[in-house]
């Protein structure tokens, strides 16, 4: 199955909807599926990430700097010359 058109199918199904019942459901469908959780971002590997994750990310990050766990552009610079 090719999700991009049928996305595109979809959506041209409810442009051409009529029927009140039936977009009444559609907007039920969509609050319920409102709690799927979002990606909002990939790690460098590609995984995706939803935003529990994203901020755990950030928060990791910041720990890392408090605790002196990062390399300054200087450093890395002298560290690549040796790759």
């Amino acid at each position: 199955m090719d999700i991009a058109v049928t996305k595109l199918e979809l959506l041209d199904w409810v442009m051409h909807l009529r029927s009140e019942d039936m977009f009444k459901k559609l907007l039920a469908l969509k609050a319920e599926a409102s709690g799927y959780e979002e990606i909002v971002g990939y790690t460098v590997l590609g995984e995706p990430l939803n935003i529990e994750q994203y901020n755990a990310k950030i928060d990791r990050g910041i720990k890392d700097i408090e605790e002196g766990r990062y390399m300054t552009d200087d450093e890395l610079f002298n560290d690549m010359k040796s790759w």
